[in-house]
């Protein structure tokens, strides 16, 4: 799979996690996050909440108002909850 096409995947997963959790707004933003001058992910903001998508593992964050953790499989769509520490 190329990167734009799990990108794609990864961007389609966060909108309907956030559609799911109530978070969705009409606009999310979208930044690049780069870590020791190295592409690590992108981060996905809305005026309730964000989500995180770490490329190394292969997995989206998504943090909640409440300050819960989900965290989402962009392949398989698979999420489980945790609190923030």
């Amino acid at each position: 799979m190329s990167h734009l096409e799990l990108l794609t995947q990864v961007r389609q997963t966060v909108q309907q996690a956030f559609e799911d959790l109530g978070l969705h707004s009409a606009e999310i933003s979208e930044t690049i996050l780069i870590r020791g001058g190295n592409y690590c992910g992108r981060r996905f903001q809305t005026t309730q909440g964000h989500a995180i998508w770490f490329i190394e593992e292969n997995q989206i964050k998504i943090y909640l108002p409440d300050g819960g953790v989900m965290r989402l499989d962009p392949s398989h769509r698979i999420a489980t909850r945790a609190r923030a520490a």
